[in-house]
């Protein structure tokens, strides 16, 4: 053996080690955790605590404990994993459920004993946690969630917000190159699409594609076909990502034109432009629905715009700086492929799409809020 290849395959072991040391850490912690939500009930005796349990040659539950209450015995068969992704959550409740089919076939329970599939995570999502109730499986993570019913004992606990890890593994879902693949996969929801094509049209590369494809999956957003992967659940994603969306950055400006309504529109159309390689410029935000899906006239006229589009509307318009009474907002954004998927509602008009515009009036005040769901009626009737 090369003494490079040795150095991987040494430097390997020792990640593998590392990595099994964590899982184990977290299998005991997780235990722990349960055993401390049971001392919280009166009149439970725990009567045996077991961190690791081999019930057959290749199969190995994480944890079982031991529990009796109002003269009834328990078993507590616990399935530990370190991501609480719905998918590994589908996974590990189907697990714990043929643990406990095998407990039974081995004869390993005692007359009148039941035994509790247990799920623990680190950090288990709304999501996670429904697929747990809907198995009748009961689930703890670390940071406070926690469910779990046995006789007259009702035990559901949840914690407001989430941890820092999750919410920036979600973001990182929704960042720039990220969000367009979005954007093209929510403007046609029952598509299939192969990793080639959405690179191609979101403008991105295969391995971006890649790895936003296997965070769909991990929660169960998006389901392989033969024909490419489909968005199963474009409902989930858009409230997740509105729930973590930002107004794009970029450089805001605020300015005065004499001209409104019709004449203004007039002026413009033929003048906006999404593509590449001339000045860029579309509505946004109330501007945007106004065109889309009319809901409340707004008194300022808003846009996206690169630097050739914002001279190009300071000259179309005859702007002006306005410190008070300004009626044009206009932000240069740092993420261009908000321009990319740009909508022609009428010859000559542009507008940002209608995910961009309803997450943008989504996180505005209360009349946008109520302007993105009038949006959202007309083009995201799955929307619940």
């Amino acid at each position: 053996m090369k003494l490079l290849d040795f150095f991987h395959c040494k430097c390997y072991f020792q990640y593998l080690m590392k990595y099994a040391e964590r899982a184990k850490e977290l299998e005991i912690l997780a235990v722990d955790s349960i055993q401390e939500l049971l001392g919280n009930v009166p009149s439970v005796q725990v009567t045996s605590v077991k961190y690791e349990h081999r019930i057959a040659d290749n199969l190995r539950i994480d944890g079982r404990i031991g529990f009796s209450h109002g003269g009834a015995r328990y078993q507590l068969i616990v399935e530990v994993k370190s991501d609480g992704a719905p998918r590994h959550v589908r996974s590990g409740v189907f697990q714990l459920m043929g643990y406990v089919a095998h407990l039974h076939q081995l004869g390993q329970t005692e007359m009148g004993e039941r035994w509790i599939p247990m799920f623990a995570s680190p950090y288990l999502s709304p999501q996670s946690r429904a697929i747990c109730m809907d198995h009748d499986v009961a689930y703890l993570d670390l940071v406070g969630n926690a469910h779990l019913a046995f006789g007259d004992v009702y035990i559901d606990r949840a914690v407001a917000g989430e941890p820092k890890s999750e919410t920036r593994s979600l973001r990182s879902i929704f960042t720039p190159k990220a969000a367009a693949i979005l954007r093209v996969m929510l403007s046609d929801p029952d598509r299939p699409w192969r990793v080639v094509e959405l690179a191609e049209r979101a403008r991105t590369s295969l391995g971006h594609v890649s790895n936003v494809r296997k965070a769909l999956l991990s929660r169960e957003l998006i389901e392989k076909r033969d024909e490419g992967v489909v968005l199963i659940n474009p409902d989930g994603l858009l409230r997740m990502w509105r729930d973590n969306y930002r107004r794009p950055r970029g450089h805001r400006n605020k300015w005065y034109t004499h001209f409104h309504g019709r004449k203004l529109d007039e002026r413009l159309r033929g003048e906006l432009n999404p593509h590449r390689h001339a000045p860029r410029a579309v509505y946004s935000l109330n501007s945007a629905a106004g065109w889309l899906a009319p809901f409340v006239r707004d008194g300022t006229h808003s846009f996206y715009a690169d630097e050739q589009g914002r001279q190009l509307l300071q000259d179309v318009l005859e702007l002006s700086p306005a410190v008070i009474g300004p009626n044009v907002a206009l932000c240069e954004p740092s993420d261009d492929t908000l321009f990319d998927d740009a909508v022609e509602p009428s010859p000559g008009i542009f507008c940002t799409s209608p995910v961009i515009t309803y997450l943008d009036l989504w996180n505005g005040n209360e009349r946008q809020r109520e302007a993105a769901s009038h949006l959202a009626g007309e083009f995201f009737p799955w929307l619940q």
